[in-house]
């Protein structure tokens, strides 16, 4: 009987080991082992707070934390959140132009966009923001889990058979993304001249059809999974017969970007049988997402001039930073394709 008794521990050991063993390969093989992948060149560490990617930068010689905002078009700088609260001076004259720029590299005199004040804010003391006007000349890889951004030039990235072993899923960014914003088409936005080269997604929910603005500096983590869309938008909703659920408790009022004009923007959650979805190169759902909350945007005339998905005809959205922040995000200007992954 102790013979037995002493098979029956050491197999449950080994049962024990061999589940320890499996748990650790499920671990490897979630978002955060992408930082494995060679192919998806230099690396950076990340500091993730409020579900927003922030990098280390040099500006003059200074050093902070930027916002990784695939959502803005425009870098800005926000001088008071640096290290040690010593700030880089801007070019004598200029306001806006700095030396050195350091992110993956010595980008050399840039201009940043004056932010006094930081519009998002996290764990970290934010000093300014990288927009597209930067992250669109290369391949850029967000590892939120493994906390780490990488980059790429044109031609030494992953092939598409490598990303997909990996787990990954494309959705395409085309006419919306670009090295090149010459060649931008943003059916949705207006057209040729209306484009702010902003990573935007196909979706789709209960039959109306849009696009999503990816918003990595877009919070939304007191309301997981938001999406802000457009009149448009809410309008096909409704003829289409979606029966929106009201959220009156949640309702915001935002300040714009002209002074004392205030935005209502009504809250909403989605019914069941009407997920939002993300939608793949053939037309078919790639991922569906039930538990959504919808706001929207409805600008007054006098707050038009600062743009944005609620100055569109057509429908249109934003996507808050949860729906990715929870895995890994590839953002590929070159094949206007968003690559993503989610945990396990």
């Amino acid at each position: 009987m102790r013979t037995l008794g002493v098979r029956r521990a050491g197999y449950a050991m080994l049962v024990s080991a061999a589940l320890l063993l499996l748990a650790f390969l499920e671990w490897l093989g979630e978002p955060s082992a992408a930082v494995s992948m060679a192919c998806l060149g230099e690396r950076q560490p990340l500091v993730v707070s409020n579900q927003m990617p922030y990098a280390r930068v040099a500006v003059d010689g200074r050093e902070g934390y930027f916002v990784v905002d695939f959502g803005a078009d425009v870098s800005a700088i926000t001088p008071q959140g640096f290290a040690g609260g010593i700030k880089p001076q801007a070019l004598p004259g200029t306001g806006n132009a700095y030396r050195d720029f350091v992110f993956f590299g010595n980008w050399g005199q840039v201009r940043l966009l004056f932010q006094p004040r930081a519009q998002v804010s996290g764990s970290v003391a934010q000093a300014g923001v990288i927009g597209t006007d930067f992250l669109s000349q290369h391949i850029y890889t967000v590892d939120y889990r493994g906390a780490a951004i990488h980059r790429a030039q044109r031609g030494a990235f992953c092939s598409d058979p490598e990303l997909a072993a990996a787990g990954f899923l494309p959705l395409s960014t085309s006419g919306y993304y670009a090295a090149n914003r010459a060649i931008l088409t943003c059916p949705r936005a207006g057209g040729p001249g209306h484009c702010p080269n902003i990573p935007s997604l196909p979706i789709r929910i209960g039959g109306v059809d849009a696009v999503a603005q990816l918003d990595t500096g877009f919070d939304d983590g007191s309301q997981p999974h938001s999406l802000n869309i457009n009149q448009a938008m809410f309008d096909a909703l409704q003829r289409a017969g979606i029966r929106l659920q009201a959220r009156p408790e949640i309702a915001l009022q935002l300040s714009t970007c002209q002074q004392g004009i205030t935005e209502r923007v009504d809250a909403y959650r989605l019914p069941a049988g009407a997920p939002l979805e993300f939608i793949g190169g053939a037309g078919q759902a790639v991922r569906s997402e039930r538990e959504v909350t919808l706001f929207v945007k409805r600008p007054p005339r006098e707050a038009l001039v600062c743009g944005g998905v609620g100055t569109w005809s057509q429908p249109a959205a934003q996507l808050g930073a949860s729906f990715f922040a929870d895995g890994a995000l590839v953002v590929d200007p070159f094949s206007a394709r968003v690559w993503f992954r989610r945990r396990g």
